[in-house]
């Protein structure tokens, strides 16, 4: 997860979210926002669209804080966005049906994205440690 020591992000944004439908429209605004600020608003379209994805899945899974944790990280090259959030299963893509409103987020992310993946974690929480991973991807210049 941690960018190499060689390849430091030039821009580093963490931010929590509430874990509510609600916050998704805000976050985009917020991200947008940030993407302008760091000179970065070539990779809006995608990023943005990506980005809201995993967001949108992450809300649905309950954390100890009541927040969904984003990191966004601007480097020379690239731009990645992780999103935490608090189950052990792998991220799928599954194969929703003609009709459905539901299940094309990753496939949309996995076409657009130049990488993505997920990285297994462990998080201190009130009972403990709590299972959960990283959903990142990149877009490269």
């Amino acid at each position: 997860m941690a960018p190499e020591r060689n390849n430091e992000a030039a821009e580093v944004k963490e931010w929590g979210w509430s874990q509510q439908p609600a916050c998704v429209p805000l976050s985009r605004k917020v991200f947008r926002k940030w993407l302008a600020k760091v000179n970065a608003d070539h990779y809006e379209e995608d990023a943005t669209l990506c980005f809201m994805e995993l967001l949108t899945n992450a809300i649905r899974i309950p954390s100890p804080s009541g927040l969904t944790e984003t990191k966004w990280l601007l480097f020379e090259d690239k731009l990645r966005i992780e999103v935490k959030d608090y189950s052990d299963e792998a991220p799928w893509a599954s194969n929703p049906g003609p009709d459905s409103e539901n299940g094309r987020g990753l496939i949309l992310v996995h076409l657009l994205a130049d990488k993505w993946g997920y990285d297994h974690c462990t998080f201190i929480g009130e009972d403990g440690f709590v299972p959960g991973k990283w959903v990142w991807f990149e877009l490269h210049k």
